[in-house]
């Protein structure tokens, strides 16, 4: 398909989208319902109305036919287009798998830059806006020395440790994801930092051009970090910090997830110590073993190796993989222990077990 086909297909799917989006009552949650029954935001747009009022409600229905989302959906992707702004809808082609694992994916994504790295492998580097400069080092030099390893580095451009590992993965690939409009530099201060992303990476919202950010659009923005991530490093964080929010729903999604220790009399390490105490992958150095599987050799005991595959990174019970596995618990039970003992298992708290992060390569030391 050539561009110009593309940007048209894309321009249509996510005009759909965008009026479907705007109807009352049809949030991220009805609209991928709408989008899954149908086929796509168009069919849904021209589906009955019986058929649909059935999912998005009467008052969705009734607004549909006068027409007024439709002449909003035109208006917002000419400016899109205008603006050099490409946009994607969900359930059509480019829109970013990943973000298909979400229950309540983004109805259209908006992208400036190369949006190509939206569809690569990233980690994920979050944490505190107050953060220590011993924080920001860190986060700086785990950005870097991801960059150097041609891996692409994900975040939130926020005060703290955000920019600091954009900074440090710079010029290497980096995306951002904003609680804003993708025109809309947020915070202010990081008019260059945002410059910077846009000559080597990608900054991407699923908010429309113009939108300002608001305190509600972060847990929001945390959830298409977690799902764009393999991996999710939290560098600093308090108990009460986003970046838990967005540690908990990566390991919801099976993301892998890891933590940099701090000292504990710090409020700015409490939450990244917590994470570790439950389970969660300790970055011990900013060689990034942790992360760059290939260090690790392969497991030679074939049954070993795809019980350990068949294990989420999210914790499970023993019961729970001998299902899915179909063998029996005593078995499953003595594999899982010898996997334990070698470090390829972590059990948590409340008994379950959870894939060490950072042991997807399936290696043993």
């Amino acid at each position: 398909m050539e561009f110009t086909s593309l940007v048209s297909s894309e321009g249509s799917a996510a005009q759909a989208a965008v009026a479907l989006r705007s109807l009352p009552g049809v949030g991220p949650t009805r609209f991928r319902a709408l989008v899954d029954c149908f086929g796509g935001a168009e069919a849904a747009l021209s589906a009955s109305e019986a058929d649909f009022a059935a999912i998005a409600g009467g008052r969705a229905a009734a607004q549909r036919a006068s027409g007024r989302h439709t002449r909003l959906a035109r208006s917002t992707v000419r400016r899109c287009a205008a603006l050099g702004i490409r946009t994607v809808a969900y359930g059509s082609a480019g829109f970013p798998p990943r973000l298909g694992d979400l229950s309540a994916p983004p109805s259209v994504l908006y992208m400036m830059g190369r949006a190509d790295l939206l569809l690569e492998p990233c980690v994920a580097i979050v944490g505190s806006r107050r953060a220590t400069a011993y924080g920001r080092r860190i986060a700086e030099q785990l950005g870097e020395r991801l960059a150097r390893e041609s891996l692409c580095v994900l975040s939130g451009m926020a005060m703290g440790i955000d920019a600091a590992s954009h900074r440090g993965a710079l010029p290497g690939a980096t995306v951002a994801v904003l609680g804003s409009g993708v025109d809309v530099v947020s915070p202010p201060r990081h008019e260059r930092l945002y410059r910077d992303i846009l000559a080597h990476g990608v900054v991407a919202s699923e908010y429309a051009p113009g939108v300002r950010a608001e305190p509600h659009h972060f847990p929001a923005r945390n959830r298409i970090i977690a799902a764009l991530a393999s991996d999710v490093v939290v560098v600093e964080a308090s108990l009460r910090s986003g970046a838990l929010i967005t540690a908990s729903i990566a390991l919801d999604l099976g993301r892998e997830v890891h933590a940099v220790p701090g000292p504990i009399d710090r409020p700015t390490s409490a939450g990244t110590n917590r994470l570790i105490a439950d389970g969660a992958g300790v970055v011990v150095d900013t060689g990034l073993s942790e992360l760059l599987p290939s260090a690790f050799p392969a497991i030679e005991d074939p049954s070993l190796r795809d019980l350990l595959e068949a294990i989420p990174a999210a914790p499970v019970t023993v019961e729970e993989v001998a299902l899915q596995t179909d063998r029996p618990v005593e078995d499953v039970a003595t594999s899982l222990s010898i996997l334990e003992i070698r470090g390829y298992l972590t059990p948590t708290r409340d008994g379950r077990i959870m894939r060490t992060p950072g042991r997807r390569a399936l290696g043993a030391r």
